[in-house]
């Protein structure tokens, strides 16, 4: 798929992942729009980023939602591409008895909901170009929990399963939408580094931002169906072989690194 003279539609893109590729995505000459929660996030980031298009919207929320489809719909008809970023972490203890079901649910919000919510509104659109494409970003923590943000990792299964289904719905209905899925390692230059000791990131599991936006924007021209970023890669191979022991392994590396 070329990314050129495109409009673009980039949820969470007012920091990390969803902004870096906003920027990428407006220096190849195409339309960008990103969202997130906060106005004034979002005029602060169009003010310092001339050429990048602003709207509030909330994923999680299905009104909000909706009203995005309907803006979009009217000023911003032409929309072909829709890359799915929006999403939050959480770490907690399951053992603690002061978390409420509220917090441990926030994560399944936004990023699995707000993904479902965004695409199935967007649909009805993107049916309308000659060719499309759905960019859903899930995880290396799709393929191996975070024991520390049990639920994050929950979420990006579910991306990962969705993302799945949704392709072979688009398929059957013999409609030009590419659905990709982004599965990056730990970024550096993200807040999910909190989660992860400093020396081991560093040194294994961790991927430059600009890294990934390289061979992230390398997948969607070539219209791949999944792009493993990094250290991904490696653990989605090694899996294969021995999914349980690494699970445990994982897991309790990062707990005690913490």
């Amino acid at each position: 798929m070329k990314l050129k003279n495109r409009t673009i539609l980039v949820t969470g893109g007012t920091s990390g992942i969803g902004f870096a590729f906003a920027k990428r995505f407006l220096d190849m000459g195409n339309t960008v729009i990103i969202t997130g929660r906060s106005q004034q996030r979002i005029d602060q980031i169009v003010k310092n980023n001339p050429g990048l298009i602003g709207m509030a919207a909330d994923v999680s929320d299905p009104k909000s939602v909706e009203q995005l489809s309907k803006e979009l719909t009217i000023h911003y008809p032409k929309l072909d591409i829709i890359f799915n970023n929006a999403g939050i972490i959480h770490e907690f203890d399951l053992f603690d008895e002061t978390i409420t079901f509220e917090h441990i649910t926030a994560e399944i919000a936004t990023n699995l909901n707000g993904t479902i919510y965004i695409t199935k509104a967007l649909l009805p659109l993107l049916a309308k170009q000659q060719e499309a494409m759905i960019v859903n970003v899930s995880s290396l923590l799709a393929n191996i929990t975070v024991a520390n943000a049990p639920t994050y990792s929950a979420t990006k299964a579910g991306i990962h399963m969705f993302s799945d289904a949704l392709r072979e719905q688009i398929r059957a209905k013999g409609k030009n939408i590419h659905v990709m899925e982004l599965c990056p390692p730990v970024i550096s230059e993200t807040n999910l580094t909190d989660t992860f000791d400093e020396g081991f990131m560093n040194k294994v599991i961790s991927l430059p931002l600009a890294k990934l936006v390289k061979v992230g924007i390398k997948g969607m021209e070539k219209n791949k169906i999944r792009v493993n970023a990094g250290f991904t890669k490696v653990m989605r191979f090694s899996m294969k072989f021995a999914p349980d022991f690494i699970t445990h392994t994982w897991g309790q590396m990062l707990l005690k690194s913490n």
